[in-house]
């Protein structure tokens, strides 16, 4: 638990009276919501995320469904994800194969904490996970073809 709140707070020095004092600045992940072809929203997730950023990522799925034909999920920039984040994701899908929408997940490999929950909660085959944003939205075009 102490690693993990580690990696959640950074300690900052600042210049004082007294040299050793530091101040906690809490870091937390943030939230973009684009689009990369038409009809088809991103959210991409930069950074690390938990509980203290899930209702943005819900805000942005939401918002994504209610005004795209799909949407694809950007994990290539995440550091961290948790549980709850993962919860977020899959009520996304949920509610996009509800709307008979499409829904991607993307995720390049390059943070070992976010390949490591996705590993182990065996999503990376459940969603599935693909390696690009790219190879995401040609998944999408190949079933919304076949379908």
């Amino acid at each position: 638990m102490i690693e993990r709140l580690l990696r959640r707070l950074r300690i900052v020095r600042e210049a004082g009276p007294d040299p050793g004092y530091a101040r906690v600045v809490e870091i937390s992940g943030e939230v973009q919501l684009s689009t990369a072809a038409e009809g088809v929203g991103v959210v991409a997730l930069i950074g690390e995320h938990d509980l203290g950023t899930v209702n943005q990522v819900r805000e942005a799925l939401e918002r994504a469904q209610n005004e795209q034909r799909a949407v694809v999920v950007d994990l290539c920039p995440a550091t961290f994800i948790d549980s709850s984040i993962l919860g977020a994701i899959l009520e996304g899908r949920r509610q996009a194969s509800e709307k008979q929408q499409g829904f991607g997940v993307a995720c390049d490999g390059s943070s070992d904490p976010v390949n490591r929950v996705l590993d182990v909660t065996g999503l990376r085959h459940e969603l599935p996970v693909h390696d690009s944003v790219d190879a995401a939205l040609t998944a999408i075009r190949q079933r919304a073809g076949s379908a």
